[in-house]
């Protein structure tokens, strides 16, 4: 394995229990926030009490759901108004954004937010961020409640800004008077970790051209914390927020390196792989650094027992060698997912490659295929009509895995309809849904961001050069049937999407850091506009009849407004929809369309490609409609 780097960090409640301050703190209240999880926190709890000093440890990760999650006592609770903090230095809404979902945590409850006047610093105690609760029980009796979210302003190392972030805190008072005798703040494992591998990607000398490296794993195992729903759904993890932190906070050290605006997807650093586990005692870091063509490993197999990726995976250096090897390869994998029965209807999880591969095989027309950058095959199929052409993609980000099942589904339904000219690529980005699978062994309800881009670390459409790979899957298709319809099927976070070592709110995708239900992007040519519109009003309206999809959309509409205010996206018959133009796209129209379906599955799974499925139906009938009209 090519090991760059290592080392271990200690845990700061272990590193507390041997702070010779303690015996001065007998008798007295502290308090402490971190990032460990709820049964961790109550057991540092007990240990300092039986020194003699009364304990609460709180979460640092979202105090105010924590709070009620673990000591606010809701049984005889009728409402709630809460105060949220703000802050020069954040968003306006980041606190309020931090209390989510706390309706569903306490249902039946009625909870009422209130903004608080601006705060400009974090040095002291009575400076931190507060949260003033007014409770109500069934009674009438009221009682008030302060609740302290600790942060503190950090420059990071990506891209030298200042942001408030969540951080660990300790506070000490006097148990009679309640005077604070203390309080100070503690970097705690998880911000250590973080900052230690920034800081090793931000020192090394990387080369001059792009790729950098074929893949840079950051592995991370330490203590955490994961909250689930009555349902067994997660609803917030410190595991899954520091693998977001990580990738992000990494492609946009290379964004700033290579000179590119923030957030620019044309970038080709190589594949960035956060890697983070769940563990006990000391905090181990390391880092893994794949030169360009190195071949790669899977993530979930142990280190001495790592082997190649099995799933067609080659280095870019031996792909125009290998490709009878591969096909090979593709044509076992067939055999073996034929075993067994695909049924796309009621699929509720994501799709193997395989099962991908297979449902392919199913489809009449003249098929076409490329090669990856890890040299695994991107197929298509392609068949001639009389009506007009349209293109259907999924997949393009590769941990967006319902597009890929409704990409397939509405190929199926495209094939049953005599006269339909068509081509689909079901699955653009393969080395990313790689990665996907392998991640989703591990930790299968997170949103696996660093799964999103391809094995070159860019989004696929967005490539600027030669060469092309899987990009040239889309462009064939596009080339062989002339399509001035493009049916691009994606999805996005199905709860919410944190950054907190940078700021909490994800940079660059504040609107998409809760779901919002089901919606609609439209892009269109200038020439097109008048279509564009026409079109675009009729799929809205056929596709807010569809069973189930009013009520989820408002639903989800409902709670997004709570927590971020209005969406700022037009609504057409309760869908939320995009419109926009863009003369550089090689199609006349260009529909994404966006389920927030990452880390979902069963019943939600199910529901989600139902619905990708009968957008695709909807959109090609109305736009056959409306030439057959013109």
């Amino acid at each position: 394995m090519p090991r760059v780097f290592e080392c271990e960090i200690a845990l700061t409640s272990r590193q507390l229990l041997s702070d010779p301050r303690l015996d001065t703190w007998v008798g007295h209240t502290l308090e402490l926030w971190l990032f460990e999880g709820v049964q961790a926190r109550q057991a540092l709890a007990i240990q300092l009490q039986q020194r003699g000093i009364h304990a609460l440890v709180r979460s640092a990760y979202k105090p105010l759901l924590h709070a009620f999650l673990e000591e606010i006592d809701t049984s005889t609770l009728a409402s709630v108004v809460i105060e949220y903090p703000r802050h020069t230095a954040a968003d306006p809404r980041r606190f309020l954004l931090e209390g989510y979902p706390l309706e569903a945590v306490i249902p039946g409850i009625e909870v009422s937010w209130v903004a608080a006047q601006d705060t400009a610093a974090t040095s002291t105690s009575t400076e931190q961020p507060v949260y003033q609760l007014a409770l109500t029980d069934r009674s009438g009796l009221v009682r008030t409640l302060q609740l302290v979210a600790p942060n503190a302003l950090k420059t990071d190392l990506a891209l030298g800004q200042q942001s408030l972030c969540p951080t660990g805190y300790l506070r000490v008072s006097d148990s009679q008077s309640g005077q604070l005798l203390l309080a100070e703040r503690l970097e705690t494992e998880f911000e250590r970790a973080f900052q230690t591998l920034m800081r090793w990607v931000s020192e090394q000398s990387w080369g001059s051209s792009e790729p950098y490296f074929e893949r840079l794993l950051l592995r991370v195992e330490l203590p955490g914390a994961e909250i689930v729903d009555p349902q067994g759904r997660l609803l917030a993890s410190t595991f899954e927020a520091l693998h977001e932190d990580l990738y992000f906070s990494v492609l946009e050290f290379f964004q700033h390196r290579s000179k590119r605006p923030s957030g620019n997807r044309g970038l080709q650093p190589g594949q960035i792989v956060p890697d983070i586990r769940v563990g006990h005692g000391l905090v181990k870091v390391c880092v893994e650094c794949y030169p360009v063509g190195s071949p790669l490993f899977e993530l979930q197999q142990p280190e001495h027992q790592s082997a190649p990726n099995d799933s067609g995976a080659r280095t870019q250096q031996s792909v125009h060698t290998s490709k009878q090897e591969i096909k090979q390869e593709i044509k076992q994998e067939i055999s073996q997912a034929s075993a067994h029965e695909i049924n796309l209807q009621t699929c509720c999880e994501p799709l193997s490659s395989e099962s991908v591969r297979v449902a392919m095989t199913l489809f009449s027309g003249q098929p076409f295929e490329v090669l990856s950058r890890q040299g695994r095959a991107v197929t298509g199929v392609y068949r001639r009509g009389t009506l007009p052409a349209i293109v259907l993609t999924g997949g393009q980000h590769a941990n967006e895995a319902s597009g890929v099942v409704g990409a397939l589904r509405g190929a199926q339904w495209l094939a049953a309809q005599p006269e339909a000219h068509f081509a689909v690529v079901p699955l653009e980005n393969p080395d990313g849904y790689a990665l996907f699978a392998q991640y989703r062994a591990i930790h299968p309800q997170h949103m696996h961001h660093a799964a999103r881009y391809t094995g070159l670390g860019d989004d696929l459409e967005y490539r600027e050069q030669a060469p092309w790979y899987e990009t040239e899957a889309r462009q064939r298709a596009i080339a062989l049937t002339q399509a001035q319809l493009h049916l691009s099927l994606h999805g996005y976070p199905a709860h919410e999407w944190t950054r907190p070592l940078t700021g909490y709110v994800p940079r660059g995708f504040a609107l998409w850091s809760l779901p919002k239900g089901f919606f609609l992007i439209v892009r269109y040519q200038a020439a097109y506009k008048d279509l564009a519109l026409q079109w675009l009003e009729a799929l809205a309206e056929s596709v807010s009849r569809l069973p189930g999809v009013a009520q989820f959309n408002r639903v989800q509409l409902q709670r997004y407004e709570s927590y971020l205010g209005v969406s700022g996206f037009e609504l057409k018959h309760g869908i939320a929809c995009m419109l926009s133009q863009n003369d550089q796209q090689n199609v006349g129209v260009k529909l994404v369309t966006e389920f927030p379906d990452e880390t979902i599955a069963g019943e939600e799974f199910v529901f989600a490609q139902q619905v990708q499925t009968d957008t695709v139906r909807l959109a090609c009938t109305h736009w056959w409609r409306l030439h057959d009209a013109s």
